[in-house]
């Protein structure tokens, strides 16, 4: 019996070694991992962005996730979804495509497909480099860099702007402030709809419209709100749509422009930086004490040269550009007053100056308005500047306001 026994089992051996074999040679083996099964959800969350949430099923590892159709395809990479975690993103494109990655590149699964329309978030202002500015009297002018700029309607003749940074209204489109030469407070966006929040009844004296700049920002604790000052210069206001406008700050030196909130001394928190009546820029910590802005000295003619936020160098702590006495860029705001760079020969208008990536690069230039009434850039600010017009599809320079400036 033992041989027997013996020669079964070395049949069924060798059988069982040449099925293995055969299936690593032919690949039936090699199994991919099953891609994960969830519910996704892609809906417009806020200004420029969507939110898209998961809404049940399998934990996503975001490492594998690519999502066609995004400014940002590896906007979860890092990231680990389970049910109801959302991840604000950038749709700039109709079709978006969330596509599970297997380990074999020619088994990637796309897990779900979204039609999407992105100029629900006020495309215009979502686009990179996207800059503000009015150069006529009865509209505001956008203006994207390499395209035909685009026009949205305004109540009145315009006195002052800011910049389209948050939804105001509440309707997922990114708001414009300005000031009508009737000093009134209002705001559009992409609908074209213009809705008053404020008018000089509304508060003690005058709104504020000559040489100054406005501001809508959602800043410490607070709903998303238009930022202003009244023309005695001695209270900066808030309001928001259905409320009554209310009073931030009452600085000792005025106020005579809003700039925005930013972290300009390093403590982690954001600031509202604004100009005070000697054009020097200052800000109110979230406590209400009111601190100043070393070597922030700016100057005013037919506009003010009050500044832009921003952070070009990633070190976490913002910088304010603004334009000094001699026509130059200044760039100030670094802790304890350490850091004052000027660029100059650019003969900057004495107007309100921006901050965007008006040439692609992924790096922000600083943007103003040339004394002609041009639109220009400086690229590189902390290493080699260089100056360049801001031309449209057809090369023409684009016009700017030498009072509004550009936001």
């Amino acid at each position: 019996m033992s041989p027997v026994v013996g020669g079964a089992l070395l049949i069924a051996i060798v059988v069982i070694l040449a099925t293995i074999t055969g299936a690593i040679i032919f690949g039936i083996a090699d199994d991919e991992p099953p891609a994960p099964a969830a519910r996704l959800q892609l809906e417009p969350g806020g200004s420029c962005q969507f939110e898209l949430t998961h809404r049940g099923g399998d934990s996503l590892d975001g490492d594998r996730i690519t999502v066609q159709g995004l400014t940002d395809p590896d906007a979860l990479a890092g990231r680990r979804l389970t049910a109801e975690d959302a991840v604000p993103v950038t749709p700039d494109e109709s079709t978006v495509r969330v596509v599970w990655n297997a380990p074999d590149a020619n088994a990637n699964h796309v897990l779900q497909t979204f039609d999407v329309d992105p100029s629900t978030t006020s495309g215009w202002a979502c686009t990179s480099g996207s800059v503000l500015t009015s150069d006529a009297s009865d509209h505001i002018t956008v203006l994207r860099p390499g395209e035909d700029p685009i026009e949205l309607s305004a109540t009145s003749s315009l006195d002052a702007l800011g910049s389209a940074d948050v939804d105001v209204t509440g309707d997922g489109r990114s708001d414009v402030p300005y000031v009508t030469s009737g000093d009134v407070i209002a705001i559009t966006n992409g609908t074209n709809d213009s809705t008053t929040l404020a008018t000089s009844s509304d508060i003690t004296g005058t709104v504020e419209g000559a040489k100054t700049r406005i501001t809508a920002a959602a800043w410490n604790g607070n709903d998303p709100s238009v930022y202003f000052v009244n023309e005695s210069h001695d209270a900066i206001y808030r309001v928001a749509p259905g409320e009554s406008p209310t009073v931030v700050a009452t600085p000792g030196d005025s106020a005579q422009a809003v700039l925005g909130p930013g972290d300009v001394d390093g403590d982690g928190d954001r600031e509202l930086l604004f100009s005070d009546g000697s054009q020097h820029v200052r800000y109110v910590e979230p406590d209400g004490s009111i601190e100043k802005v070393e070597n922030g000295g700016t100057v005013s003619s037919q506009g003010i040269g009050s500044g832009s936020i921003a952070d070009f160098d990633d070190d976490g702590v913002d910088v304010v550009v603004t334009v000094d006495g001699s026509n130059d860029l200044k760039i100030v705001g670094e802790p304890s007053g350490e850091g004052k760079t000027t660029i100059s020969s650019v003969d900057a208008a004495q107007a309100p100056v921006t901050v965007a990536d008006v040439d692609g690069d992924g790096d922000s230039e600083a943007v103003y308005v040339f004394t002609s009434g041009h639109l220009k850039y400086v690229d590189d600010v902390y290493g080699s500047p260089t100056i360049s017009f801001i031309k449209d599809g057809d090369g023409d320079r684009f016009g700017a306001d030498n009072s509004t400036g550009v936001v």
